[in-house]
């Protein structure tokens, strides 16, 4: 049988690191990855972070990305080494959580296979995230206190402090990546407080021992996180930030949750559709590890569904440890999930380790469902590839709904020849700007999107801000994705906001100066500097997202060229920065990045979304 299999999953594995590292590496950076570039160059040359570059984010991310910057400068492909470097981590801390918890040789195999398959072939949004590197010092966090209770370690209030200032050090770096880690970190301690330190006075004893190891830890790394945001004067910025802005955040993803719910089963598809069997049997792993019980108990009386379930529902010979792991990474998986679903926004990012976490909780309890991911992939995948060649196939997919085109009949990159024909030159080394920006381009998996960079229509702008001879803070990128020019055109930002659409969405909620304004339109007019404005097209697409019509008009050509460079079908053109004059537009007039001269500086545009992308 297949998932039997031993030499077949690492064959498969290292064809696929062979076709997929490659285009990984070459594949674009997502706009998150470009603004903590440009929050990295800030405080290389002497900048104040939170207060020069808006982030709505713990300072942890922009450490590294600061570090990766000051050896490679702003490239792509280091990023995407660390990425690497972070993600195998991962795994290789899943398969090892895995194998405590009973995985066998072959499903071990297969499961690192199918992460390889996932995440090398994800969209870039999903890429070199915030999550899922916060899921490295987390999951080492985990393995080792799995290790204190499987091997031989003191049964004292000391042995338990002193074993848990690691962990404690591991959490804390992971919170400084991103604060909803301290969910997880709470529901690891809860589930496996008992089973350590046993009842009685010396077991209550070891659960002061271990929390307040675990609260040292953490502590130690947290004041150093704090010392470094007072010495570099960040301080004030980043209370305002948490204390302003970031309470309005939460309030889009409340009103976001109708489309959340729409989503949860189709971020990747067909792996996502695995939460409907994945939430009970976690649920059920969690019961069967007992948590409750001390470990002298475990060791003696199966878990509940051990005893109640037949051997071929459930794996009733797993010893009281495995039980335990199993249970310890159900509870880290339904925490994860659940704060993926109702604290974050709907970005394909957030889901990635949990996914993760689903293929390794399948692995431990022995059930080789990723087989059946692979089974429909495979099939869907050469549907796809075979409607390229005949028409009557084309035209019966393409009587499916797009979405369900979309979420039942994916098509993976691995069956797209126009893709994997650029492997060869994913090796070049010599590539210059234009080429390496074109291949970008044609390396993208993200769909036509506001957020998604069009990299050589950029260039483009950017060849043109410099025959102007544009210098620091006299160019003003609007929407999500222009701010890259600054990259490359390498000046410092016109303001301090990146990411505009995301601010100025946030600020819609309430968030205002002192005198009652916006504080992205304040910070705006107050920029003396700038001469020039980057528009975005695609930025208007997101409202009429359902209206392919209206969507083309537009990105339609400009209506009257060359004074007017704006499309006939403007419905923002009343609003900044559409009523700036138009100086220049990608595509020889038909692109999507428009630069306008900048004389006034009036109204921002509406925030307000009818619909989320899905």
């Amino acid at each position: 049988m297949p998932w039997r299999w031993v030499t077949l999953p690492r064959i498969i594995t290292a064809v696929l690191l062979l076709i997929g590292l490659p285009l990984f590496l070459r594949m674009p950076p997502w706009c998150d990855v470009t603004l903590y570039q440009l929050a990295a160059r800030n405080i290389l040359h002497g900048g104040i972070h939170y207060q020069d570059v808006f982030d709505t984010n713990l300072p942890g991310y922009v450490w590294i990305i600061t570090g990766l910057y000051a050896f490679f400068g702003a490239s792509a492909v280091a990023v995407r080494v660390m990425d690497v470097v972070v993600v195998t981590g991962v795994v290789l801390l899943l398969d090892r959580l895995a194998q405590r918890g009973g995985a066998t040789v072959a499903m071990r195999g297969w499961t690192i296979a199918t992460a390889t398959l996932f995440y090398l072939f994800a969209v870039e949004m999903a890429h070199a995230q915030r999550d899922t590197w916060m899921a490295l010092p987390a999951l080492a966090a985990v393995l080792l206190r799995v290790r204190r209770a499987g091997g031989t370690y003191e049964p004292t209030a000391g042995g338990h402090f002193r074993a848990a200032i690691t962990e404690g050090l591991l959490w804390g770096a992971a919170v400084w990546l991103k604060p909803h880690v301290i969910l997880m970190a709470a529901a690891v301690w809860l589930l496996s407080i008992r089973y350590l330190c046993g009842g009685g006075w010396s077991g209550r004893r070891g659960l002061i021992g271990d929390f307040l190891g675990n609260l040292v830890g953490g502590g130690v790394v947290g004041l150093a996180g704090i010392g470094w945001l007072v010495a570099s004067g960040a301080g004030p910025a980043f209370v305002e930030v948490f204390t302003r802005w970031n309470p309005k955040y939460l309030e889009l993803v409340r009103l976001e949750f109708d489309d959340r719910v729409a989503q949860e089963l189709f971020w990747f598809p067909p792996w996502s559709l695995g939460l409907v069997l994945t939430v009970p049997l976690a649920i059920a792993a969690v019961l069967d590890a007992a948590p409750w019980r001390s470990r002298a108990t475990a060791l003696t009386v199966p878990g509940p569904l051990s005893r109640w379930l037949p051997w071929w529902l459930w794996d009733t010979t797993a010893s009281a440890e495995a039980r335990w792991v199993r249970g310890i990474l159900a509870g880290f998986y339904l925490v994860w999930a659940a704060q993926a679903f109702f604290l974050q926004r709907g970005f394909q990012y957030v889901h990635v380790v949990e996914t993760l976490l689903m293929f390794s909780l399948w692995a431990a309890h022995r059930w080789a469902w990723v087989l059946l991911g692979w089974g429909w992939l495979l099939l869907t995948s050469s549907v796809g590839l075979l409607a390229d060649y005949s028409g009557l196939v084309k035209d019966q997919l393409e009587q499916l709904h797009q979405r369900d085109r979309q979420r039942y009949w994916p098509r993976h990159p691995l069956f797209r020849p126009e893709r994997l024909a650029l492997w060869p030159q994913c090796w070049r080394c010599d590539l210059s700007d234009a080429e390496r920006w074109a291949l970008w381009d044609q390396l993208r998996l993200h769909p036509p999107h506001e957020a998604a960079i069009s990299w050589q229509e950029l260039g483009e702008v950017a060849a043109f801000l410099r025959q102007q001879r544009v210098t620091d803070r006299e160019v003003i990128a609007w929407f999500d994705s222009p701010h890259a020019v600054y990259l490359l055109l390498d000046i410092e930002p016109g303001f301090r906001f990146m990411h505009v659409y995301t601010a100025l969405t946030i600020a819609s909620r309430g968030v205002r100066t002192a005198n009652g304004q916006c504080p992205v339109l304040a910070a705006l007019s107050q920029q003396h500097q700038a001469r020039f404005v980057v528009n975005d097209l695609e930025w208007s697409a997101l409202f009429y997202e359902r209206d392919p019509e209206q969507v083309a008009a537009l990105r339609g050509p400009a209506r009257h060229p060359p004074h007017d460079l704006l499309p006939a079908f403007t419905p923002h053109e009343t609003l900044f920065p559409f009523n700036q004059p138009t100086l220049f537009r990608s595509r020889h007039g038909t692109g999507r990045y428009i630069v306008h001269q900048l004389v006034t500086r009036g109204d921002g545009p509406p925030v307000q979304r009818s619909t989320a992308p899905d």
